[in-house]
């Protein structure tokens, strides 16, 4: 059960959302050209926002991904080591699907769980927005409730320098949204790409769990859509000020 003050966060953020961005649409044409993606963990850069990832490489957009950790707790009664290396062959398959370069996916080796604890200026990152220069972010929202998640959003904000468009996708916890994106086109090619992480699907069945979501996005909105990616959408100073108000 949510505690009283989860609810009141989250409430708070939906009001906030709703008072400053709301006017809930969709798209099919994602905007951007340099777009990084931030998943704390091996999986989440597929199930938050694989098939909008999907649409950008048709557009020829370029496309770079920041695992912060390997994810060595995912994998019950096995080796961290061993869990760091089949985590980063799955990442590095789902990476081929989406047709996106060796030296386009960075690896930070954060401790799985424990990324609040490196939340503040770190140079690697800070590096890789400078000479990327992305002008589109996507990152688990800020609502998330896995600490691994929230922590992106302050590792983020503490080593942001210039102002970009930010897509806050979810995996653990929904939101209100201000934008879906219609991945209906490309449902299986998603699919392909959440099941390069078989290792996860075997502790938890990801795919039945978000391509439901995706179904149930669609469907609430009610305009001829069959499955889409809901974002918290806004410039970067935007989105940090709702957080802030919702601390």
């Amino acid at each position: 059960m949510l505690k009283k003050e989860e609810l009141r966060k989250l409430f708070a953020a939906s009001q906030a959302i709703r008072t400053r961005l709301f006017n809930l649409t969709h798209i099919t044409k994602p905007p951007g050209a340099r777009i990084l993606v931030i998943a704390p963990h091996p999986d989440d850069e597929s199930l938050g926002c694989g098939g909008t990832l999907l649409l950008h490489k048709q557009l020829g957009h370029e496309v770079r991904v920041v695992f912060l950790t390997d994810g060595e707790k995912g994998i019950r009664k096995v080796p961290a080591k061993q869990v760091r290396s089949i985590r980063r062959q799955e990442a590095h398959q789902a990476a081929s699907i989406l047709h996106i370069p060796e030296d386009h996916l960075d690896f930070l080796g954060l401790p799985d769980g424990q990324v609040g604890g490196h939340a503040g200026t770190h140079y690697e990152l800070r590096e890789i927005l400078e000479k990327f220069d992305p002008d589109t972010i996507y990152l688990p929202s800020f609502l998330e409730s896995h600490p691994d998640h929230y922590a992106a959003n302050i590792l983020l904000k503490n080593n942001l320098i210039s102002e970009v468009r930010i897509g806050a996708y979810e995996v653990w916890t929904t939101f209100q949204p201000n934008i879906l994106v219609d991945i209906s086109g490309v449902m299986d090619m998603k699919r392909r790409l959440v099941e390069c992480y078989s290792s996860q699907i075997r502790e938890l069945d990801y795919w039945e769990a978000i391509s439901c979501l995706n179904r149930y996005r669609a469907a609430m909105y009610g305009s001829g859509l069959r499955h889409a990616e809901a974002f918290i959408t806004c410039t970067s100073t935007q989105y940090f000020e709702i957080m802030r108000s919702t601390e």
